[in-house]
């Protein structure tokens, strides 16, 4: 099995950082986590029967407890779709669909796929899922 190990930029967002890397390195499925710390983020929930996001706001630096997701295409363009679990520094955890979040040190591990997947509107759920 092969997979890519790679320290992310200090002060960029961890969702574009990980979409460079699969660009540069010509991965359009895999899986990834990632470990370390963010200066901020955003993050949301979704709600099931409005079939939107519900977005946060957390503007305090926090401990990445465990951020996964994967890297699929949608439109053909490298789409990124993560989760992540925080703690504030009252180790307090929240958690969810990661939409941004300002490195402050990041270390990410992505696993290729042979398979390519491609993502598509789904009319029961209102997301993008994979075809």
């Amino acid at each position: 099995m092969m997979f890519f190990l790679r320290k992310l930029g200090y002060d960029k967002d961890i969702i574009e950082e990980i979409k460079k890397i699969a660009q540069k390195l010509d991965i359009k499925t895999g899986w990834f986590n990632a470990i370390g710390a963010l200066k901020d983020l955003e993050y949301g929930f979704y709600d099931q029967e409005k079939k939107q996001y519900k977005k946060f706001l957390f503007k305090n630096p926090c401990e990445i407890v465990s951020c996964t997701g994967n890297i699929s295409l949608v439109n053909n363009e490298i789409f990124v779709h993560a989760h992540i679990a925080f703690s504030d520094e009252q180790g307090i955890l929240r958690g969810g669909h990661l939409f941004k979040g300002r490195i402050f040190a990041c270390e990410v591990v992505i696993l290729p796929s042979i398979d390519i997947l491609k993502r598509e509107f789904d009319e029961k759920t209102g997301l993008k899922l994979w075809k």
